[in-house]
């Protein structure tokens, strides 16, 4: 892991130690502004404190989904009623060029409101892709709707990746930064392999050990 990713990973390990639940809703308020803010670090992080008792892991998500909420309805708000003049002019203080928002717009341009739901899934475009939402002037009940959704899926995944991984989450941190979604795919469809093989383990255990119930005795009279 390089060093600026290890100084990123402490700050924003610290932020959400020191808030709890507030600091992971902060942080993916302020990624779903677009500032440029890794959710996997956030996320991955947050299902750990699950691992580690200190969060639930509703609690965790729905902490993460609703700084999605706030964050992606101030983006939208910035596209729709500042237009793109606004949104080039002060996007590159949060990493957002030309080039970025012509991705997303040619993504919207290409699947119309499906776009949310599958730009949410998409690293570096989950959330940029509220701007063109409000550029175009999509209905806000549909872009939150597909928000939800889209959004729901890749806090809950993420959380659970991390809960699952426990202290390995650096790693699987690393992994996902050098495979790219990939890398994502894989280690969450292992990670869904690996939790239903021990749930099925489970109950396969307790199933040996549940005593063999005993013939019921013969309750009628004797003659």
């Amino acid at each position: 892991m390089g060093l600026e990713l290890e100084h990123l990973v402490a700050a924003l390990t610290r932020f959400i130690g020191h808030l709890g639940y507030p600091g992971v809703f902060v942080l993916m308020a302020l990624e779903s502004s677009c500032v440029p803010i890794p959710s996997e670090i956030v996320l991955l992080f947050a299902g750990f404190l699950v691992a580690q008792g200190d969060f639930s892991l509703p609690g965790a998500i729905a902490a993460g989904l609703g700084g999605v909420v706030v964050g992606s309805t101030f983006s939208y708000g910035v596209g729709r009623y500042g237009g793109r003049p606004l949104v080039l002019r002060y996007g590159r203080f949060v990493l957002l060029n030309e080039h970025r928002l012509a991705l997303t717009e040619r993504w919207f341009g290409r699947y119309g409101a499906r776009a949310v739901l599958i730009c949410r899934l998409i690293s570096g475009l989950r959330a940029v892709v509220s701007l063109p939402a409000g550029l175009v002037r999509m209905s806000y009940p549909r872009f939150m709707a597909y928000t939800l959704v889209g959004s729901g899926l890749w806090v809950s995944f993420a959380v659970t990746l991390g809960y699952l991984v426990g202290e390995e989450w650096p790693a699987i941190l690393r992994l996902l930064r050098q495979a790219g979604h990939l890398g994502l795919v894989l280690v969450l469809a292992a990670a869904a392999g690996a939790w239903l093989l021990h749930h099925r383990l489970y109950r396969v255990r307790l199933a040996e050990e549940k005593p063999e119930a005993s013939p019921a005795p013969d309750e009628r009279p004797a003659p």
